[in-house]
């Protein structure tokens, strides 16, 4: 009844990681880096990444597709 021949995107397709750490230690930089490298070593291709930083504390948000070849 709707779109007989639509196409979906595939589960499993994309990728969130979400990688925390404190400025002060300097924890957060290497753990984003060892992200990044993690994920291109695997062949994904870095769709968006986005940090907020909260008294001291990081977040990054790291968006895969992890299959880019389709």
């Amino acid at each position: 009844m709707f779109g007989g021949g639509e196409e979906r995107t595939p589960t499993g397709r994309y990728r969130v990681e979400i990688v925390a750490g404190e400025y002060r230690v300097k924890s957060h930089q290497n753990k984003v880096q060892e992200a990044l490298d993690e994920g291109s070593s695997r062949g994904w291709r870095l769709v968006s990444a986005t940090t907020n930083n909260a008294s001291g504390s990081y977040v990054t948000g790291i968006y895969w597709e992890t299959a880019p070849e389709r």
